[in-house]
């Protein structure tokens, strides 16, 4: 019993949060919040991978900036997913290169844009290949 109501005070209290507007905007993360849906060759054909993604960011500040910048940035997404296969993407080695190599190309791309890397990380939120 109190295990339960302490998940539930604890999910209220996010709940509060996040309707409060102050813990979204101060949040660490941008949400890339189209679905990244690319062909990928597979081992004996074309397969389909989808990924989510979201951005850790280096400051809150800089959200407006990777708004602005949001088409380049899907595209760096798109040209690196479309660059996979099922094999390596199907261990979790696989998926940390890719996650790594997004991190590598997105604040490549930031530096140039805005002059700052801005993104720590890249985290896989959904991932399927089909």
């Amino acid at each position: 019993m109190f295990q339960n109501g302490l998940i539930i005070g604890l999910f209220s209290i996010a709940t509060l949060a996040v309707a409060s507007g102050d813990a979204a905007t101060s949040t660490p993360y941008f949400e890339i919040a189209a679905p990244f849906v690319v062909n990928i060759q597979g081992e004996a054909s074309i397969n389909f991978l989808q990924v989510n993604a979201q951005l850790r960011v280096t400051k809150s500040e800089i959200k407006d900036k990777l708004r602005a910048h949001l088409p380049a940035i899907q595209h760096v997404m798109i040209m690196i997913l479309s660059e996979q296969n099922t094999k390596s993407l199907r261990s979790v080695e696989g998926k940390q290169r890719l996650r790594d190599d997004a991190v590598k190309e997105i604040q490549t791309l930031l530096t140039k844009e805005i002059g700052e890397p801005a993104v720590e990380e890249v985290y896989f939120t959904a991932f399927v290949i089909q």
